[in-house]
This record gives structure tokens, sequence and C-alpha cells, in this order.
């Protein structure tokens, strides 16, 4: 297996089961939001994650197309982005609605998770 492949499988994957989960369990994704925003501890071992696997895909696939390929690296490069944001300015997550907050990344959930199903589904 190429390593395109590869990575294309596992955000996929990762993904498309991270956001069902958290789309049809909306108390779950209630508890994570809450976790990142008050416990600063979390926000940080959550921030450098996303930088880990963004930054690993990133420097791995840093492939630009208007393909599958071009959307792994778009998600690369958020997950990179959103950890070095979570880390660096968690003041903003604490002013902002936090039902608001939910209602927006469900919304955001359905759309990247159909999006990494037609990717998974293409390959």
């Amino acid at each position: 297996m190429e390593i395109t492949t590869f990575i294309e499988l596992f955000w996929g994957w990762m993904t498309v089961i991270i956001s069902t989960v958290l789309f049809v369990r909306p108390s779950v994704l209630r508890e994570l939001k809450r976790l990142v925003v008050e416990d600063r501890g979390f926000g940080i071992m959550y921030g450098f994650l996303s930088i880990f696997l963004g930054l690993g895909t990133v420097i791995i696939h840093n492939i630009w197309a208007l393909n599958w390929q071009g959307f792994i690296t778009l998600i690369a490069w958020l997950a990179l982005l959103k950890g070095v944001y979570v880390i660096a300015y968690p003041e903003p997550s604490k002013k902002t609605n936090f039902e608001v907050r939910i209602l927006t990344t469900r919304l955001a959930l359905a759309i990247v998770g159909g999006l990494a199903l037609w990717m998974v589904l293409v390959i």
C-alpha cells in the first residue's frame, strides 16, 4: 500500500467515525467541548495531538489538487492550524456562546463527515 492510500484511509475513516459519533451523540460532543474550554491541561493535550497528526500528514502528504488528495491536505492543514490556535489562544473559546458553538460544530461535523465518507468510497 502506498503512503497516499494509507493516509487517505487513515484520515478518511478516522474522520467518518469521529464525526458520526459526535454528531449522533451531542452529549459526548458537549462534554468534549466543555473539557477543551474549561480544563487547560486537556486543551493543551488536544492541541498537541492536533499538531502531531496535522504536521505529520503535511510533511508526508502535502498535495494540493481538486480531488481527494487535496482534501486530505486540507484536513491536515486545518488540524495543524487548529492545534496551534487551541494552544496559543484558549481565551476566545471561553467568550463565545457554548450552545451556538455546539450547533456550528455539529454542522461542520456533518459536512466534513460526508466529505470524508465520499473520499473513502471514491478510492
